[in-house]
């Protein structure tokens, strides 16, 4: 069925539309400390020690009474280690008949051993000590929930003692490839036939967003197979995506059967590439059909699945930083689409009087096109385009550093 592009609405709608029909309810699970990077705690954690147990050094040094020292600086080459002082480094706990710390740097030996203190050392009671609990106290809160986990988050949590943490379990995505002319990797591709390339991509993209994806075989043009495997994956996943059948084709059933099961909200968004883009839900469970085409592909994970994943684990979609660039080319906007947005693809590098970016063209191979391209400018509906030597922001896809 042919769409009337008159249908398609902005991407901000389309998200819109979706996010305020779903109500993802994440269940939680405990993980070991050593397997949560990354994952995103359920609930506040609290701290089940106190550090230190009990005072120690805050310097590598001496501890001593501070009495000794009241009227003046004591006469110390005849005191004895472990009676008139101890040692006392970084973090040690002494004795408690001492309550104060000198610095190493404060200190030194005679030749026969005796100890020699500078004049204008600090000693006073509790100098350079730490208190019991002045690090953290149990009770003391450590990780707020629907925080993702970093190694610092790791480092604090092992010190107040937690060895189990409770997170989100991550998103069930399942993916969904149809095509008659699909193959599988590792095959030898022969006259007709492609190989599904689709699906490296986005596994790899749902695992760095903290998802876990599920994928399914190859399934062919049979609108019957893919009515059973719609239904198996709505059950099993929080997320289903299909790839392919978003557009006109004959043999594109998948927006076909997304709408006679009712799930169909939007068939269309105002953005190129990427337009034919289906979004549904059914039974609770975002459906996104996402163009075949790899381009289209990344698109619709970038603007759609990225977007429900985050929401799922109640955390901000990701922001890509930006910069300014001087255009090396002209950039025209299909004269059908103006009213649409357009994802034009750069290679942005540094020069002398600041960055330059060319532009991607399809008559740029498919690994120039996916793998050379450092930044995004997006053309907004109602501009016809940008001129050669236009300054004008992008995104970047990679950090600044990576610029060359």
């Amino acid at each position: 069925m042919k769409t009337n592009k008159d249908n398609f609405i902005p991407r901000d709608e389309a998200l819109a539309l979706l996010l305020n029909k779903w109500h993802p309810s994440p269940s939680t699970e405990m993980i070991h400390i050593e397997e949560a990077l990354g994952r995103v705690t359920s609930e506040d954690i609290f701290s089940q020690n106190s550090l230190p147990v009990c005072r120690s050094s805050q310097v590598d040094g001496i501890a001593v009474r501070s009495a000794d020292f009241v009227s003046d600086m004591p006469d110390t080459k005849n005191w004895v280690r472990g009676k008139d002082f101890v040692r006392a480094d970084t973090g040690d706990d002494f004795d408690d008949r001492f309550d104060t710390v000198i610095r190493i740097e404060d200190i030194s030996w005679g030749s026969n051993g005796q100890l020699n203190i500078n004049d204008k050392a600090c000693v006073k009671k509790g100098n350079l000590i730490k208190q019991c609990g002045s690090m953290v106290k149990e009770n003391d809160l450590l990780v707020a929930a629907q925080t993702r986990l970093t190694p610092i988050h790791l480092s604090v949590l092992a010190a107040g003692g937690i060895e189990m943490i409770p997170v989100y379990a991550k998103p069930r995505v399942v993916y969904i490839p149809t095509g008659n002319e699909l193959i599988p990797i590792g095959e030898k591709p022969k006259r007709g036939q492609n190989i599904e390339t689709n699906g490296i991509m986005i596994s790899n993209f749902l695992k760095q967003w903290g998802a876990e994806p599920i994928n399914y075989p190859i399934v062919k043009d049979k609108i019957a197979d893919l009515t059973t495997i719609l239904e198996k994956a709505v059950q099993e996943a929080d997320i289903v995506l299909i790839n392919g059948g978003s557009s006109k084709g004959e043999e594109d059933y998948s927006v076909r059967l997304m709408r006679e099961n009712g799930a169909l909200l939007q068939h269309g968004i105002r953005a190129i590439p990427g337009k034919p883009v289906a979004l549904g839900m059914l039974d609770n469970t975002p459906i996104i059909n996402l163009p075949g085409p790899p381009l289209g592909t990344f698109y619709a994970m970038d603007w759609f699945v990225s977007a429900l994943v985050h929401a799922f684990l109640k955390q901000p979609q990701p922001i890509r930083p930006k910069i300014k660039v001087t255009l090396c080319d002209t950039i025209i906007k299909p004269a059908d689409y103006v009213d649409f947005e357009m994802f034009s693809r750069l290679v942005v590098k540094k020069s002398d009087t600041g960055y330059k970016a060319s532009l991607l063209t399809w008559e740029n191979n498919m690994p120039t096109m996916m793998t050379k391209c450092n930044s995004l400018l997006i053309v907004p509906a109602g501009i016809t385009g940008y001129n050669a030597g236009d300054e004008k922001e992008v995104e970047l896809l990679y950090g600044e550093e990576y610029i060359e």
